[in-house]
């Protein structure tokens, strides 16, 4: 068998060195029926059937060879219909067949089929070119046959394409093939083989039969210099990485164990690959193989893994997770402490059961442990246009390959992959024939669908500038109510993300049209009449006809100006935008763009409020944050607006810090930056619009027309191939770069792009020279621009796009010019708006805080003055009773020679002396439950016992802070009269009174009734330095047994006769509860201080 391989291969490199030193193909001589015909190889005919032992096979290969040279032939068929000349050029197609298998002929031809009579009217006919299929099928995964009936293609057909193989085994040298003809290749699967140092032999899983290969590298086909006409439409395992690590940073995990089945090739794929990841981003804790077909002891490995890490990965095969999973449970694995992860392409038969049901006695154990299994699925569409598509696969491979799709199996990935990519081909194919260019040029069509996005049947589709696509995956928890996986985070292949569903299916971003109402009859940004938006007859009346502001000048030859339509949603001014699409489908891509709109939080961006779905299609209502100046655009044409170049770089530097905050978002890139999409606020802000959105901004209703083509010449030339099909041009940093250098073209001349160019030739003409990157560029005429931004404006429309700058170096570059440019105005300007971006979020809230300090203080204020319950009634509206205590204590007291004082000083002397000696007083008297009524002179009024009742407590608390207060004045000195030595009289009474604010204007808290007379006479009738106290005082003190009273006598008080009264001298409570408190200048007492222990 090993010599027959060998002969085998010697024969087959032998054709196709012949064959190939004549690569012109032959003419074909078919009819308008054959079109329609589907024209297989068998096998037993082709070069791949024929036995290597004919001797006469290498003659035969000799003769066709001379006469391939000697004919003349054409490159193409020509077909007559109704006078018109139809060129046919071949595609083959490639697959396994009976394989069953997602990827196999009978379930993925019926996609191609579709796929080709779609491009063929769409876009080939209008290039009088169909392409015809040609199919070779082989019985297994295999690199033998497929190479055979590629060849049998390519000489024998003479095809420009190959659409397939699917499985890598038979992709790998059809590939290695297609590379040396240069031709084209597309496959909707295309997994790489696996990896060994050795041989791997594989008895089971994707392939269903043995192979062996040697020293290949793990992900093989990414190295597009081997492959450089090879596109993938679907995933590629070495991407897998990105999505483990992305969930696995999600929920900060850290340590992370990886089991790998080797016996099953999917699973040690994916293994392999998950381990290099893994370990490169230093996560892998762990890994261990086994092998699948054995009986395992999976206790044993679990707790290996659960010595090093508490997240485990599970690269196995379908049995072999609900085994795993039962083994986690009876270990107690599955209570929360652990996680598990594994990975399921999507739900079929040929990946192996990975469910938790068998129908045994186990299910319910098993149900229970699958609740702490994360599973990484690739994101399935399920977009009606989708469900259409399944429609009709289903009837055409039941028509046209007899095979009939199972119950309950779904239209796969793979399928849909298949469908794209031939689609993709003929957008290529396409550019390629307006273009002028070589329908054969294999790397150059190759090209044309690499680093570029469109909307395929399976969504939004991206391939990188490797020809991979950057799938988009699902990740599934099982549901204990239903016992389903259902999606709950969602991973973005081009955004490098995942996001959890809760988030992405916000839906406050949704407007109801019952809430916008347009403006009527606003002219240049002026409020016109409010007018309900009309849901059933959405006409031009209410968008882009009356509203918004108009230009007052417009360039000739320019898009004609868009007003914008002017509305008010939730009593906000919004700008309304109108798209016609002609289906809304709340597919995740689109849920994911809607965020990052909603994400994007810039002083330089517009801000997105929402869109209106809900109306009659095929329209879109788009509502973001109105800018009243307009446009940039209407800036430039506005004759009557002065544009000194101080302006024109603040507008400039407003473009840069907008574009540097997208460029590091997860928008990531604009890619429709032109002036109209800068527009400008009240402020005279500069703010970037339009940007994101990209599925739902993408009109159905796509005109290639006049204005069509002046937009593009903000394109950068990079980019205007893929620009001819209506939402297929990528958005890239680069490219962004280049059209604000266009921008900079507009604001430096103060025209339209190219303005002088167009005076001279068309926009057809000027987008020609401009894609053939030959350095066409607008000229400049302005002879003050900046030199250093001349440089840099060269700088960004550079033809090579790894020499434009980026836009964080372009803020570095304006930050250096402006401040060359401009000393004062300009650079004062700048720091302004430069602080406002960078500190609005900080000043608002030192604001705040300062406001509500400022709040605090005057509170306390109030307090202060008021007693808090008084001043808290009074801040309510509520009227304040006046309220009688029948038991409180007063405290009088007032300075002896105090007349005399004042005398002998001077007014201000005498301020700073009783703000002194009063700012002791207060801070001593906030150590007790006192209120503070008032101060008049040299009077001090002190009571306890409201407006709060405190019992008996209120004469303890007043003679406990006299004897505190006589204490500190015994050591209180004058700043002015440092000798003199101040005293003090202080009376006592307890008794009744009647409290209640008094006046509106300045409410006072006053005390009214015989007992404050009292107080105050005692006072008055008392001795310097001593504390005279009532006997109704002293009837209280004596209950707490702490107070030294002496009896002074009878005293004949006004009003009340003779009275007994007392001395207070001293307690027995130990020391006073504040220490003697250090006498406090005024320069020295802190704001809050003077008013502490005005009331309680």
């Amino acid at each position: 068998m090993h010599l027959l391989g060998i002969s085998i291969h010697f024969f087959f490199l032998m054709y196709v060195n012949c064959f190939s030193a004549h690569p012109n193909p032959r003419r074909n001589d078919i009819t308008w029926d054959d079109l329609n015909k589907d024209i297989s190889l068998d096998s037993t005919t082709s070069l791949a059937g024929l036995n290597a032992s004919d001797a006469g096979l290498e003659q035969r290969m000799y003769e066709r060879s001379r006469e391939s040279k000697s004919t003349q032939l054409s490159r193409y068929t020509e077909v007559g219909e109704m006078g018109s000349t139809m060129r046919v050029y071949n595609v083959g197609v490639l697959m396994a067949s009976h394989l069953d298998s997602p990827f196999d002929l009978e379930r993925c031809g019926p996609a191609v089929d579709l796929a080709l009579d779609e491009i063929n009217k769409v876009f080939l006919k209008p290039h009088n070119i169909t392409l015809l299929k040609k199919k070779g099928s082989y019985p297994s995964c295999s690199g033998a046959r497929a190479p055979g009936l590629a060849a049998d293609m390519y000489f024998q057909d003479d095809v420009i394409a190959f659409i397939g193989p699917a499985c890598a085994f038979a992709l790998e040298p059809v590939a290695r093939l297609a590379a040396y003809w240069n031709k084209p290749i597309i496959t909707g699967m295309g997994d790489q083989p696996p990896s060994s140092e050795g041989e791997l032999t594989v008895t089971s899983g994707i392939l269903g039969r043995i192979h062996k290969w040697k020293n290949e590298n793990t992900g093989m086909f990414k190295d597009k210099s081997k492959y450089p006409t090879l596109t993938r439409m679907s995933y590629c395992q070495c991407r897998l990485i990105l999505v483990f690590a992305s969930v696995i940073r999600q929920f900060n995990w850290n340590h992370v164990a990886l089991l790998v089945d080797r016996s099953e090739l999917f699973s040690w794929t994916v293994g392999k690959n998950l381990e290099y990841g893994l370990r490169q981003e230093g996560l892998l804790s762990f890994v261990k193989e086994l092998n699948g077909n054995e009986e395992e002891v999976y206790e044993n490995y679990l707790k290996d893994a659960s010595m090093y890490a508490r997240v485990v990965i599970l690269s196995v095969r379908g049995v072999l997770v609900r085994k795993f999973m039962l083994a986690a449970h009876s270990l107690g694995m599955t209570n929360g402490e652990w996680v598990f992860l594994d990975v399921e392409i999507f739900q079929s038969e040929y990946w192996g059961d990975k469910g938790w049901e068998m129908k045994d006695e186990h299910d319910a154990k098993a149900r229970k442990a699958y609740e702490a299994l994360l599973r990484v699925s690739l994101l399935q569409p399920t977009s009606p246009k989708f469900q259409d598509f399944a429609d009709n696969v289903r009837e055409n491979a039941l028509y046209d390959y007899n095979y009939t799709f199972g119950e309950g199996e779904e239209v796969n990935f793979f399928i849909g992959a298949f469908y794209d990519g031939v689609y993709l081909l003929g957008m290529a194919l396409n550019e390629t024939l307006t273009e002028g260019g070589d329908i054969r040029d294999g790397v150059n069509i190759t090209r044309r669908m690499w680093n570029r996005t469109f909307e395929g049947i399976t969504g939004h589709v991206r391939i990188d500038d490797n020809g991979d696509r950057d799938a988009d995956y699902s990740i599934l928890d099982l549901d204990p109510i239903n016992g389903k996986f259902s999606v709950v985070a969602h991973y973005s292949g081009v955004h490098k993300q995942m996001k959890l569903s809760k988030e992405l299916n916000n839906m406050s971003w949704r407007v109801r049209p019952d809430d916008v109402l347009i403006e009527m009859g606003g002219m240049f940004g002026s409020k016109g009449g409010l007018q309900r938006l009309d849901v059933e007859n959405i006409s031009l009346q209410q968008f882009g006809i009356h509203s918004g502001r108009a230009s007052i000048a417009s360039f000739t030859s320019l898009p004609p100006q868009v007003y914008t339509t002017i509305g008010q949603f939730k009593g906000e001014r919004v700008a309304i935008k109108k798209v016609n699409v002609k289906k809304v489908d709340l597919t995740p891509q689109l849920l994911w763009e809607i965020k990052q709109a909603r994400d994007v939080s810039h002083e330089n961006t517009v801000r997105f409020v929402g869109a209106c779905i809900d109306l009659p299609r095929p329209t879109v209502l788009i509502l973001t944050e109105y800018c009243s100046r307009g446009s940039l655009k209407d800036v430039l044409e506005n004759e009557a607006i002065e544009l000194d170049w101080n302006f024109r770089m603040s507008l400039i530097h407003d473009i840069v810090k907008g574009m540097n905050y997208l460029h590091n978002s997860d928008v990531a890139a604009h890619g429709k930056l032109r002036s109209c999409n800068c527009l400008i606020d009240g402020r005279f802000v500069l703010k970037i619009s339009d940007f994101g959105l990209r599925t739902l901004t993408t009109p159905s209703d796509f005109v290639r027309d006049q204005n069509y083509y002046l937009k593009l010449l903000w394109i950068a030339p990079e980019l205007l191939p893929l620009t001819t099909i209506p939402g297929c041009c990528p958005a890239t940093q680069r490219g962004d770069v280049y059209s604000f250098g266009i921008i900079l073209e507009e604001i430096v001349n103060r025209g339209g792009p190219y303005q002088e160019a167009r005076q001279q030739m068309d926009v057809h003409t000027i987008l020609h020279k401009v894609r053939q990157c030959n350095g066409f560029r607008p000229l400049i005429r302005e002879r003050e621009c900046p030199p250093d931004l001349l440089e840099l404006m060269e700088k960004c429309w550079a033809d090579n796009q790894e020499e434009r700058p980026t836009f964080s170096t372009i803020r570095s570059n304006i930050r250096t010019i402006m401040k060359g440019f401009c000393e004062n105005l300009m650079d004062d300007l700048l720091n302004r708006m430069e602080q406002y971006a960078n500190n609005l979020e900080s000043l608002v809230e030192e604001k705040t805080r300062q406001l509500s300090l400022e709040k605090q203080r005057t509170e306390e204020l109030l307090y202060q003055i008021l007693p808090r319950p008084v001043a808290q009634q009074l801040m309510a509206g509520d009227l304040v009773e006046p309220e009688e205590f029948s038991s409180v204590t007063i405290y009088f007291s007032d300075i002896v020679g105090f007349t005399e004082l004042c005398a002998r000083s001077s007014p201000m002397d005498v301020v700073n002396f009783l703000n002194d000696l009063y700012s002791t007083f207060d801070r001593i008297i906030g150590f007790y439950d006192v209120y503070k009524v008032e101060t008049i002179g040299d009077a001090y009024l002190v009571v306890s016992g409201l407006p709060e009742p405190n019992g008996d407590k209120h004469a303890r608390e007043i003679a406990l802070m006299a004897l505190d207060i006589l204490r500190a004045v015994s050591s209180f000195n004058l700043r002015h009269k440092p000798e003199y030595k101040i005293q003090i009289r202080i009376g006592m009474h307890s008794g009744s009174v009647c409290a209640g604010v008094v006046g509106k204007k300045m409410p006072h808290y006053c005390l009214f009734g015989d007992t404050v007379n009292t107080a105050s006479r005692m006072e008055s009738t008392g001795q310097p330095g001593k504390i005279h106290v009532s006997s109704a005082t002293k009837a209280i003190l004596d209950k707490f047994g702490t107070f030294q009273m002496e009896q002074r006598g009878d005293v004949e008080l006004k009003g009340k006769g003779t009275v007994t009264t007392y001395w207070l001298n001293s307690t027995s409570e130990g020391e006073a509860r504040p220490p003697t408190p250090q006498i406090l200048t005024t320069d020295e007492v802190p704001f809050p201080l003077l008013f502490a222990g005005m009331g309680k």
